[in-house]
């Protein structure tokens, strides 16, 4: 993997929303109505006064297409706060979680990140399962000027003042993915894409890499959320006659391409970057060897070896014995509201501009993966990242694994946002 890291800037002006504005709903989604000065000072002199409940807001979907990942994210973010209460709390306040659930639907995410800031005003706000939520999410707190935490693996390039992203990205996983799926398997590879952004931009990661290691895509297909039936969409490969299928695949739904597969007697090998395994935990929910020769990149499944993972583990199921999967999104919510609170406790308070300022300090804790550490220019951290493989049992073999892989890629269009504030996404099309 590369560790070819580089510096630079990017990036608007902060303004504040008063909180009527946010009930009122007056929002759009990529701006708004700004506050007087004056009234968004006062909101952010009674939170610094307040002596209160820390109240952290999470925004999940508990039901709906990305059920599955978000019900591991509302226990591990309850178990977290358990957890720092039971030693004291955040600056000797209660630490109180609101968890609402966002049912998957992206109106939904706008008009409950608005309530949640405006009406229960919380102090910083966790949430967003698909891209499309997070950028529903995303502008609202940034014009809010409150901490937003985007706990869910993706396909990189937001450069944002007030978010941190604390899943993996491309420049973590495909480094290491598309050179093993070449050198093993070989250079033609068919590309089946989810529909929407995180598809879209994974199409352009899998662009850059398949082109750096002298691969060659030989079909390619973008799927709409709502497609189960994958008979046509099999023959289309069958006829292409790749070396390997990348997946970008999510949901409910598209996860009927696997049993389809099978059926289909389609046996060749598959990669994706942590959405089937690491996110879904589909080799628990499938009936093997459904998933079997599937590859993927990940920092985090329940599976992993090691002393800190076991403990999590053991905490997790004591509280939810029945829970099919612990998956990535649910190590990262618990490690990010931790990061949180250590950012609180440097800065002495949970004044929104100081913990960012605290974040980006570099701070880092020991999560279940390991040690994890924000990158201040990008607001991204770093991972282990480990490369595994399904075998006929469902069971994950790790081929390969990294320490300490940073986030380093939007440092190359010029972000550094300890100097210079940005609001936007860029993608590899932003190179050059």
């Amino acid at each position: 993997m590369s560790d070819d890291f580089t510096k630079g800037p990017a990036r608007p002006t902060r303004l504040g929303l008063t909180r009527k504005r946010f009930l009122q709903g007056t929002l759009a989604a990529a701006g708004g109505v700004v506050a007087a000065p004056a009234i968004v000072s006062r909101i952010r002199v009674a939170r610094a006064q307040e002596t209160g409940p820390v109240k952290l807001g999470f925004l999940l979907d508990l039901t709906g297409t990305w059920a599955d990942s978000g019900t591991p994210k509302s226990r591990a973010a309850q178990m977290a706060c358990d957890e720092i209460n039971e030693a004291g709390g955040i600056l000797g306040r209660e630490v109180e979680p609101v968890i609402v659930d966002a049912q998957s639907e992206t109106d939904r995410y706008v008009s409950m990140t608005r309530i949640m800031i405006g009406r229960d005003n919380v102090d910083a706000i966790f949430g967003g399962g698909g891209s499309q939520n997070r950028e529903a999410m995303r502008p609202i707190a940034h014009q809010a000027e409150i901490p937003y935490f985007y706990c869910t693996s993706y396909e990189g390039g937001v450069a944002d003042s007030w978010t941190f992203c604390t899943g993996v990205v491309p420049e973590q996983g495909f480094a290491a993915l598309i050179p093993y799926m070449k050198e093993n398997y070989g250079p033609r590879v068919y590309d089946l894409a989810a529909d929407y952004l995180w598809g879209q931009l994974s199409t352009l990661w899998l662009d850059e890499y398949v082109a750096e290691t002298g691969s060659e895509v030989v079909g390619r297909e973008a799927v709409p959320l709502d497609v189960s039936d994958f008979s046509s969409t099999l023959a289309r490969i069958q006829q292409a006659e790749p070396d390997w299928i990348y997946s970008s695949l999510t949901g409910r739904e598209q996860a009927a391409f696997f049993n389809q597969r099978v059926s289909q007697n389609v046996d060749i090998p598959m990669a994706d970057f942590v959405i089937s395994l690491a996110q879904s935990g589909n080799h628990r929910r499938m009936e093997p060897p459904v998933l079997s020769g599937l590859h993927e990149t990940f920092s985090y499944v329940e599976e992993l070896p090691g002393e800190a993972n076991r403990s999590f583990v053991e905490r997790y199921r004591s509280r939810w014995p029945d829970e099919i999967f612990i998956n990535q999104p649910a190590q990262n919510t618990y490690f990010t509201i931790q990061l949180y609170a250590k950012a609180a406790e440097l800065a002495g308070t949970t004044e929104p501009i100081e913990i960012v300022k605290a974040l980006e300090t570099g701070i880092s804790v020991d999560a279940p993966e390991g040690e994890v550490r924000v990158d201040p220019a990008t607001h991204h951290v770093s991972h282990t990242v480990h490369l595994g493989r399904v075998d006929q049992n469902h069971e994950i073999e790790i081929l390969e694994s990294s320490t300490g892989i940073e986030p380093y890629w939007l440092r190359t269009v010029g972000v550094d946002l300890t100097k210079t504030p940005d609001n936007r996404q860029y993608s590899p099309l932003d190179v050059n």
